[in-house]
């Protein structure tokens, strides 16, 4: 996005390219750049939402924070607390780990990732689709099509319903997730070939699934 398009308080897809620019591998200083610099490392090829902060103009980069979810705290002890458990005097003390209930169940807590200098160029509007490229769509289909080759044509509606379920599934998650998301239009593309398999096969009154009958297939690998 253009920097004048972008405005503070407001969330953001970031779009991360496979490898980051030298200006973000630089060695992290503190802790909670570190924490960034891993973070970011893993969203390398992928994207998540991220809430501006501040907006650099004359270097078009922006800061900003991440949402996420985490069930480890680190709580300082205090003066009080730390002579409680009779710990020397002199440095100061925290405690580090996951939080539970009672039962032994893990408890969810909201934390922030805090990125700073990311180029205001990888941000997209929120509401932006998450696009499949044409060689992974075309990829799925040969992929459907190697699977379904000598199948009947009773396997291949069992395996549209299938697909359609699987799809469903993910749906759900990709209303929170961007990489879910991802992965909805790769099963998008899957259920759309096993179902224009299936429908082809009844068509033609095939026994058993040959791409070499398939008009589509023997066009599209052509």
């Amino acid at each position: 996005m253009r920097v004048p398009d972008i405005r503070i308080g407001e969330t953001y897809q970031v779009k991360v390219p496979r490898r980051l620019p030298s200006t973000l591998r630089r060695f992290p200083g503190s802790e909670a750049e570190h924490a960034a610099r891993m973070r970011l490392d893993q969203h390398c090829g992928h994207r998540f939402a991220l809430t501006v902060t501040d907006i650099h103009p004359d270097t078009a980069t922006v800061d900003g924070y991440e949402t996420v979810t985490t069930s480890r705290a680190t709580l300082p002890l205090t003066a009080e607390q730390t002579a409680l458990l009779d710990l020397p005097t002199g440095p100061s003390y925290e405690i580090d780990g996951i939080v539970t209930d009672t039962d032994g169940n893990d408890v969810t807590l909201t934390a922030a990732v805090t990125y700073t200098g990311l180029p205001a160029a990888w941000l997209r509007p929120r509401a932006e689709p998450v696009p499949i490229a044409p060689g992974r769509a075309r990829y799925c289909r040969v992929r459907v099509r190697r699977w379904a080759t000598g199948m009947t044509a009773e396997d291949v509606a069992r395996a549209a319903d299938e697909a359609q379920e699987h799809e469903r599934d993910i749906a759900g998650e990709a209303l929170d997730s961007y990489r879910a998301e991802e992965c909805l239009r790769t099963a998008e593309v899957e259920h759309q070939e096993w179902q224009r398999i299936s429908s082809l096969m009844k068509q033609m009154g095939m026994e058993t699934y040959d791409p070499e009958k398939d008009p589509e297939a023997r066009e599209t690998d052509s």
